[in-house]
């Protein structure tokens, strides 16, 4: 539990991973956030080590089963625990953490939600956000993303943006690693916490 006497401190960020768990590229996100001058709660949904690239379909069997994406539950409870604590309290998401986050975009105590490839989002398309909400989509997915975004894209706080890359173009370690796609939705991301403050 926060201790909700002490003094109010700006900026969390809570950081939501994709069904792999806290791997190295959460890792490295979650040390950007902080240099950045934010407290990270960078959660281990799946508590346990990350699973490998390699083992996808394990580690998506895993998280289905022992998380699922009525998690969101408990992040919104963080979120008003620490909305004690800071002024402002971001949630940043990828793939099924951005659907995670999305389905956290209906609490208005959140300063802002930033979801990136989250492709069960289609499943939740009847959420209506209550805070800022940026929806970063790769146009190379599973499924019809300019359908999808074409059925957000009027709701009320939420901004979309489609990069001309695959599911997963911003992590790195990943095959579809795009490094253009990848600053462009990097700069979107810092201008849209910057404006949600």
């Amino acid at each position: 539990m926060l201790d909700s006497k002490s003094e109010k401190r700006k900026d969390a960020m809570i950081l939501l991973h994709e069904i792999y768990g806290v791997n190295q590229f959460i890792q490295e996100q979650s040390k950007k956030f902080v240099e950045d001058g934010y407290d990270v709660f960078c959660l281990n949904m799946i508590d346990r080590d990350s699973f490998s690239y390699e083992e996808s379909i394990e580690a998506y069997d895993f998280f289905m089963n022992n998380v699922g994406f009525d998690v969101y539950k408990e992040i919104s409870n963080l979120v008003k625990e620490l909305k004690d604590k800071y002024d402002n309290v971001f949630i940043i998401g990828f793939s099924a953490g951005a659907t995670i986050a999305w389905r956290c975009s209906e609490n208005s105590l959140c300063s802002g939600i930033v979801a990136c490839y989250g492709s069960r989002i289609r499943d939740y398309a009847n959420t209506n956000p209550s805070c800022p909400t940026l929806l970063i989509f790769a146009k190379e997915d599973s499924f019809d993303v300019h359908a999808l975004t074409c059925q957000l894209q009027d709701k009320k706080h939420v901004s979309i943006l489609e990069c001309d890359a695959q599911h997963g173009f911003l992590d790195p370690y990943s095959k579809h690693y795009n490094n253009t796609q990848s600053r462009l939705a990097e700069e979107a991301i810092a201008c849209f916490i910057n404006e949600c403050k």
